[in-house]
Formats: structure tokens, C-alpha cells, sequence
């Protein structure tokens, strides 16, 4: 039999040193955004463009009145919800959301660790400053991203399974069914959460075979419908179900190297160091991963908080090296590694207590200590300093992206802004940030064709004329450039500014080739 240590199922209330920490958190996010505001990047404007469309319209569309293909649809629709609520837009409220969702992942982080194996105060406040100051966790929440209810949706699935192997309700079955399909159609990668779920139902030794695969079955049927209704309208809409994916072009070394790099930059002893990055990255999945297995064989401790939170690790770490792997999108960093940042320290320090109290004689035990304290306060002080280095330009200009000065006082978009009829009027304008020009200029933009998408760059060359917006900080080399347009096109007149330029092309009477 899989033992367990039994523990209240309701909140505790003990846990007000978990509340200082999210009141914490939640002043942080406001500091961050006091300059500019809240954070927006490129999915951003993709994110709050759809929820205004909802609100609006009705209608699961961005800021290109086309249907939002790439991302699930369950965060835009949140959005939404808030704005009918607030009468506000997302960028008015989204400093109070972020702080808020931020707020509630760090209490309920403290409530987890009160129902680790070998609960410890210290321990417990030790992780609550790590996560507090997080560079990854500061980054992720100080944005308008779907990241910001992902991790929320997977803790709150976490101590769901904690409270389900507790007394193997079927109401609570059936509500872990809901937040791992909710998880789903907020970011894809919720498909890992479900993929927990079974695994850890696949490993409860005290139920009969037939009773544990029909558990299994009806949590994934509860979990899989979400996601299934908007798979089906992402077909229905655009044939379909996840937008147009291409295929990988970094290999299983490339990604286990991008992820081992993201671990060095959250360990302030190895940030900017990565020539040992793929081993780290080993290092950690292989460890945690062995601490998951020995706890399965030794059946101790197996369903408390910490091996719980350890599964994910597991699950999220293997699902999202292989769809990089086989798939291909941005490059493997923090924000996409973000729902394994809280687990990655669990897994990486939770076995800390256990050695300590093994100690018999005290002489051991307050040199173990020493060296846990020492340990701690170099981390602490690494997250400390990569604080107050981001929060030296973030004071002055803003959260990086579209509320940041160098965006809202861009001389490119200034002159868009003066000449939007001009613009529009001399025919379509193409651009290499179409989200930022809607967002900071409104005006409507067709993006740069992709290097590898020839049937976009004929219908591009096809036109007799198009302007072709340009901006520094948004380069992108997947993208065709100016140099490439030239070969087929007249380059007739151009606007040059001290962070972007405008052209404009007429035809050459020459076709790109293949």
C-alpha cells in the first residue's frame, strides 16, 4: 500500500506568513508597472485585441479581425470577463490582475509546502522569498501573458490532487477534470497537466485495476472536452486545429542546451555561463526525475504536496522537450519554461529537511544548516541583484514592450500617427511589428512574409505598390528584409528615424523567383 500522511483538507489558517508574501508580490507588480504600466509584448496585443473583440463583437478574433488561431482561446475570454466586470480596458486593470494572480500563486505555494513529506518553517520561508523574487516569475507576472493563469490553473490542479488521494472523492475527480481542461484552452501546454493527472492516478497501488482505469477514462473525458470544443472551432473556422504549424528546426540537443541555460539564468552561480548547459539540464530532469521514481518504489510520502508538485515537473519538463523537438516555435526561454520555475525548486530542495533531521549529533546538524543558509543567501542575493538591475531601466522607461518609452515615444510611430491617412491611402502597408503599429497607431498592417513561405512573398510581389514599415527593436530573421524586397521591387522613396524607417516600392515589372 502507498502510504501517505494525512493532513487537514481545508485551507489552513496558519498560513498568514504565506499571505505577507502574496501581499508582497502584489506590491511588487504594482512598483513594476508604475512608469508605463503593464507589460506588452507582440502576444499581448493578440491577447487584449481578442478580448476587446469579445466584448465587443462576439467574436474569438485579434486585432486583424482574423480568428485567434495560435492560442487557445480560454485566456481572451477571461480577459473579457474582466472588462464586462470593470467597464475598463485590460491595460487599465492589468496591473491589478497580475499582482492579484501573482498574489494567489505565492499563498497557495505556502499552503502546498505546509503539506510537503517533511514540512519546515524555515524551509517555508526560505522558498517563499525565492519565489517572490523570481526573475522568471517577476517577468512573466509584470506582463499581459496566458502565463499568468497557467501557473495559477496548475497549482490550484496540484493541491486538487493533493485533496483527491487524500479521500478519492468523485466531485473532486470531476473538478480536477475542469481545471486540467481549463488549463488545455488556456495554453496548450495544459495537455502536460492532463498527462500528470493520469500518470499519478496510473500509480495509485490501492485502487483495484478496473476502478482505477475507470477513474483515468473519466477524468480525461471531463479534461479532454475543453479542448476538444475549441480544437473543433479552430477547424470549423480555418481548417485547422492549431493554427499553421511548422516543423522543428532545433534538435533534442538544441532544446535540452535552451532549457539547461534557462536553469543557469535562475541560479545566480551559473548566470551567463552556459557551456555546461545541457548538462545542467540533464542534471536536474534526471535528479528530480529519480527523486519521483525512488518515492513511487518506496511507496513513502508518494501522494504528499511535494511529490505532487515533483510529477509536474516531470510531465511538463518531458512534454515540452519533445514539442520543440517536432514542432517548431520561439526558442526554448524563461517565460516558456515559466510553469516549471515553482516545481524546479521544490524537486531541487524539498529532500533539504529530510537530511537535516537524520542529523543526530548537533554539531552536524548546525553545520548542515550553515551550508543550506550559505547556499540560500547566495541565491537570494543573486535574485536580489538581477532585481535591482532590471528595476534600474524599468524605473525610468518601463516594462520591455509596447508601454515602454522607447515604443510610446517612438519617432517612427509618431510619424505614422501624423500621416495615418497618407499611409493608408497609398496602398498596403506591410510591417515587421503589425501588433505594435495597431496597438500604438491603429493603423492596420499585413505582416512580412516569412523567408520560407514563398506563396506569401508572390502575393506580396504580385502588388503594384505597398509601403513597408520598419522598426529596429522588432527585427526578425525568419522574415524577408528590405534588401530582399529591392531585387524584385522599385524602392521609390524611403523616411529613415532613429529607431525605424518607411519605404515605399512600386514594380519593377519583375517577379521573385523560386
Amino acid at each position: 500500500m502507498i502510504m501517505q500522511r494525512k493532513t487537514g483538507t481545508t485551507f489552513s489558517l496558519g498560513n498568514k506568513d504565506s499571505l505577507l508574501a502574496a501581499i508582497a508580490g502584489f506590491g511588487l507588480i504594482q512598483l513594476l508597472s508604475r512608469h508605463g504600466g503593464i507589460g506588452l509584448s507582440p502576444d499581448s496585443i493578440v491577447y487584449l485585441s481578442t478580448a476587446q473583440n469579445i466584448h465587443d463583437h462576439g467574436l474569438i478574433n485579434d486585432y486583424t479581425n482574423q480568428p485567434m488561431m495560435d492560442f487557445p482561446a480560454f485566456y481572451p475570454i477571461f480577459l473579457s470577463g474582466l472588462i464586462f466586470l470593470t467597464g475598463k480596458s485590460v491595460v487599465a486593470f492589468g496591473p491589478i490582475l497580475d499582482g492579484v494572480l501573482f498574489g494567489l500563486v505565492i499563498w497557495l505555494c505556502g499552503w502546498m509546502m505546509d503539506r510537503f513529506s517533511r514540512p519546515s518553517r524555515w524551509y517555508k520561508w526560505t522558498l517563499l522569498l525565492f519565489i517572490l523574487l523570481s526573475p522568471c516569475l517577476l517577468e512573466v507576472y509584470s506582463m499581459i501573458w496566458s502565463e499568468t493563469l497557467f501557473l495559477l490553473l496548475s497549482v490550484l490542479f496540484m493541491i486538487g490532487c493533493y485533496h483527491y488521494f487524500q479521500r478519492r472523492s468523485i466531485v473532486t475527480l470531476l473538478l480536477l477534470g475542469v481545471i486540467a481542461g481549463l488549463s488545455c484552452v488556456t495554453r496548450y501546454a495544459g495537455v502536460s497537466i492532463i498527462a500528470m493527472g493520469g500518470l499519478l492516478m496510473l500509480c495509485d497501488g490501492r485502487l483495484p485495476w478496473i476502478t482505477k482505469i475507470g477513474r483515468i477514462l473519466l477524468f480525461g473525458v471531463v479534461a479532454i472536452l475543453f479542448p476538444a470544443l475549441n480544437l473543433y472551432r479552430n477547424w470549423r473556422v480555418t481548417s485547422t486545429l492549431t493554427g499553421y504549424r511548422e516543423k522543428a528546426i532545433r534538435s533534442l540537443g538544441d532544446n535540452l542546451h535552451d532549457v539547461g541555460s534557462v536553469f543557469c539564468d535562475w541560479m545566480p552561480f551559473f548566470n551567463g555561463r552556459y557551456g555546461w548547459a545541457t548538462g545542467i539540464a540533464l542534471l536536474f530532469i534526471l535528479f528530480i526525475t529519480g527523486i519521483f521514481l525512488f518515492r513511487l518504489l518506496r511507496k513513502r510520502h508518494f501522494f504528499s504536496a511535494d511529490t505532487i508538485a515533483i510529477s509536474y515537473f516531470v510531465t511538463y519538463a518531458f512534454f515540452i522537450l519533445y514539442t520543440a523537438s517536432v514542432s517548431r516555435f520561439q526558442q526554448l526561454d524563461s517565460r516558456l519554461l515559466s510553469p516549471l520555475c515553482i516545481p524546479w525548486l521544490w524537486g531541487s530542495t524539498c529532500w533539504i529537511p529530510a537530511i537535516a533531521g537524520r542529523f543526530q549529533l548537533r554539531r552536524r546538524k548546525i553545520a548542515w544548516v550553515l551550508v543550506v543558509l550559505l547556499a540560500a543567501g547566495c541565491f537570494f542575493y543573486g535574485e536580489c541583484s538581477a532585481f535591482q538591475f532590471n528595476w534600474s531601466g524599468i524605473k525610468y522607461a518601463g516594462i520591455p514592450g509596447y508601454t515602454e518609452d522607447t515604443w510610446q515615444k517612438s519617432a517612427t510611430i509618431g510619424y505614422v500617427r501624423a500621416h495615418k491617412s497618407e499611409l493608408e491611402h497609398a496602398g498596403t502597408i506591410y510591417s515587421s511589428a503589425t501588433d505594435g503599429l495597431w496597438f500604438l497607431a491603429k493603423v492596420p498592417a499585413e505582416l512580412m512574409p516569412h523567408m520560407e513561405t514563398q506563396e506569401d512573398i508572390d502575393y506580396m510581389m504580385r502588388e503594384d505598390h505597398f509601403t513597408v514599415i520598419w522598426f529596429d527593436d522588432s527585427v526578425n530573421t525568419d522574415l524577408i528584409d528590405v534588401n530582399f524586397i529591392r531585387k524584385y521591387k522599385q524602392l521609390v522613396g524611403e523616411l529613415h528615424f532613429n529607431d525605424g524607417a518607411i519605404y515605399f516600392f512600386r514594380n519593377a515589372g519583375a517577379a521573385p523567383a523560386h
